[in-house]
């Protein structure tokens, strides 16, 4: 009976690492989730432990400015992205046409303020 090895934890990286070969993700996609707080509320903590439960590969980043030059050295996958209201609203006009940019799910508080820029990007997903 082959039994198989769970990726350690420090694979699933946050924002201090994106160096990191993306070469140990064996499914189609990458999911990255941006937020200043990604790392460091409770809730958020959990919400990633429930993701890692269905999704392999998952990178949290606290910076937009990595998050973005992770995302645009990626060749092979395709990006779903998790990204709170503020920064997709700065970062989703840069990246929309990219083509590993496969969707964004905006993650807010505020729904109606967000809907009105993300109502302009077909690949975005809101609240």
């Amino acid at each position: 009976m082959a039994t198989s090895k769970t990726k350690p934890a420090k694979e699933l990286t946050s924002s201090n690492s994106i160096d990191q070969s993306t070469s140990s993700n064996f499914e189609s996609f990458t999911c990255l989730w941006l937020d200043q707080s990604v790392n460091t509320t409770q809730d958020n903590l959990e919400t990633q432990k429930e993701l890692r439960q269905v999704i392999n590969h998952l990178r949290t980043f606290d910076d937009m400015d990595k998050c973005e030059q992770y995302i645009r050295q990626i060749t092979t996958e395709k990006v779903v992205l998790i990204v709170s209201g503020a920064l997709g609203r700065d970062l989703v006009p840069r990246l929309h046409e990219l083509p590993q940019f496969s969707a964004c799910y905006v993650f807010c508080q505020d729904q109606k303020r967000n809907e009105e820029w993300a109502n302009k990007y077909h690949k975005v997903n809101h609240c």
